[in-house]
């Protein structure tokens, strides 16, 4: 493990999606590798290896095997052995649409000191999840967030993805500004599922991120299961010179819009809408039954589309609802589709997404029935997994957390090397994803 002076002060971190075994074939007939302990023992044990040549001081890993005792067993192994010194946080992706196996991981280098840590939850058709983690190294302030957006299926995924960085954003916004007015340097990395030239990055730019992954156009690093390579793991970075213009939309903004879109393909104007669509008892109201069928209809409902679940239709109703009685009137129906006309984003020219679904992010102080904090657990060598001491957020008042540093990236390199020429080797079977690793001055 690097211990940089404070004249050479260095910080590398690296993103890999693991490919879960209990999503990885082994046979044409599908078999999963979390049928074979021994093969999927062998490759997670290849993967420490990796992870303790590379040394970087922090892993952001994707499809981290959660619910595996066997996996999680292996790796507190290695924290008292191999990773010595080293700490796992992780959180296990959510089950709105549909068990899950995996989840989120970091995996945090002696120097990192954490002082507080949050659970990013999309309540979407992809249970995806983001976590975010505040931490010291060497005494210098920054902001960690590992994600994993939804694997582009349909037209529609595009719009999902866009969203769910909204909601990663506007999370991280709200936390950072909290903390500290000035800005925090922060480090977005993971599975982005979409090209560095896509709608997902341009929204990234417009909002001031620096995109790492440069100066290497030939590199991949990844390979579907259709045999395509692309480059998918992303390393983005926001200073504190930038954080001031830092003003992510609100994603419920883009559903409007999308919305709006959808009723205007049906020649209708959102005026009309409002009696022909939305109010269907014509009793000058629309109530939640209303809404919602009204927005499925709209086409945001099944297989293929930007499907959005009760608990979001309701967040959206809830947004526009201004005198709080659980009802649209004529006024608030109107002047909400108008605030989303004068979302930020629509000034730097990107165009809103296809279709869109909610994400709800909770905060430490916040709770819900749904979700809380003991989704995220500790991982030290020795010890069994445990909840998440939320004594960790003490941290943040009793440490003086200053003016975070600029950042800048020196070198970002692919592993396996022949990924940076646009090559996949045979050879590399640890994961469908190579690994990306970036170092920071």
């Amino acid at each position: 493990v690097r211990m940089a002076s404070q004249a050479e002060w260095e910080l590398k971190i690296s993103a890999f999606n693991m490919l879960c075994p209990a999503y990885k074939r082994v046979d044409s007939e599908g078999n999963r590798e979390s049928l074979y302990p021994d093969k999927y023992t062998q490759r997670l044990g290849a993967i420490i290896d990796l992870f303790k040549a590379k040394s970087s001081d922090v892993y952001f890993l994707q499809e981290f095997w959660v619910d595996s005792d066997d996996a999680q067993d292996l790796f507190r192994k290695a924290l008292s052995e191999d990773l010595k010194g080293y700490r796992i946080l992780q959180l296990k992706r959510s089950e709105h649409w549909s068990k899950r196996a995996d989840g989120l991981a970091f995996l945090i280098g002696p120097r990192v000191k954490v002082l507080d840590v949050q659970e990013i939850i999309f309540q979407d058709c992809g249970d995806r999840v983001a976590l975010l983690m505040l931490a010291l190294v060497d005494n210098k302030p920054l902001v960690f967030v590992n994600t994993h957006l939804l694997f582009p299926h349909c037209p529609y995924s595009t719009s999902i993805r866009l969203r769910e960085v909204r909601k990663t954003l506007s999370f991280v916004e709200k936390y950072v500004r909290d903390i500290n007015k000035e800005g925090l340097p922060v480090l977005v990395a993971g599975d982005f599922n979409g090209s560095p030239n896509g709608t997902v990055s341009s929204y990234m730019q417009t909002q001031l991120f620096d995109l790492c992954n440069t100066g290497h156009d030939t590199a991949v690093t990844h390979k579907t299961h259709r045999g395509n390579k692309i480059c998918c793991d992303l390393v983005w970075l926001l200073n504190p010179s930038k954080f001031q213009s830092f003003r992510p939309q609100d994603w419920k903004d883009g559903v409007f819009s999308e919305i709006e879109k959808s009723i205007m393909e049906r020649n209708l104007t959102v005026s009309e809408s409002f009696k022909k669509v939305f109010d269907q008892d014509s009793n000058d109201l629309v109530d939640p039954e209303e809404f919602r069928g009204a927005i499925k209809k709209l086409g945001f409902e099944g297989e293929g589309t930007a499907h959005l679940l009760d608990i979001e239709i309701d967040q959206l109703l809830e947004s526009a609802d201004k005198n709080h009685n659980g009802k649209l009137d004529y006024k608030e129906f109107i002047d909400r589709f108008w605030k989303a006309k004068k979302a930020p984003e629509l000034l730097f020219g990107l165009q809103p997404a296809q279709s869109e679904q909610d994400v709800r992010f909770l905060r430490g102080e916040e709770t819900t029935q749904m979700f809380d904090r003991r989704s995220i657990s500790v991982m030290e060598g020795g010890n069994k997994a445990s909840s998440f001491e939320t004594s960790l957020k003490s941290a943040i008042s009793e440490s003086q957390v200053g003016v975070g540093l600029e950042l800048d990236p020196i070198d970002t390199e692919v592993h396996p090397p022949e990924l940076e020429r646009g090559e996949w080797p045979e050879s590399w079977t640890l994961s469908d994803h190579g690994l990306v690793s970036t170092t920071f001055r």
